[in-house]
């Protein structure tokens, strides 16, 4: 069985062919009975050299138009493969601010 995890691999590894990728599962991390409704991203490609963060966002928003029809929370943290050796990693995703969960 594909997992949304697995699928948003996929076609970013597709899409991007990036240097380094992370796509990480926080529904646990959240109130709510969905399994696979929140993910971060990390995408690290040579395709975002000449785009603005905000351009990188509408590309994988388009990419994902469909699944995010059931997707909640999509964090998404791109960078040129100079930007992710200055950063040196991707901030943490905050703690959920609704429901029951904390």
């Amino acid at each position: 069985m594909n997992t949304m995890q697995q699928h948003l691999t996929d076609q970013l590894t597709t899409a991007l062919s990036p240097m380094h990728l992370e796509v990480i599962n926080e529904s646990n991390n959240h109130s709510g009975p969905a399994t696979e409704s929140h993910f971060k991203l990390v995408v690290v490609s040579d395709y975002f050299a000449d785009l603005k963060l905000i351009d990188r966002h509408r590309f994988i928003n388009q990419l994902f138009k469909e699944e995010l029809n059931h997707i909640h929370a999509l964090a998404m943290h791109t960078y040129t493969p100079n930007e992710w050796q200055m950063k040196n990693g991707a901030p943490n995703s905050p703690q959920c601010a609704g429901g029951s969960k904390f």
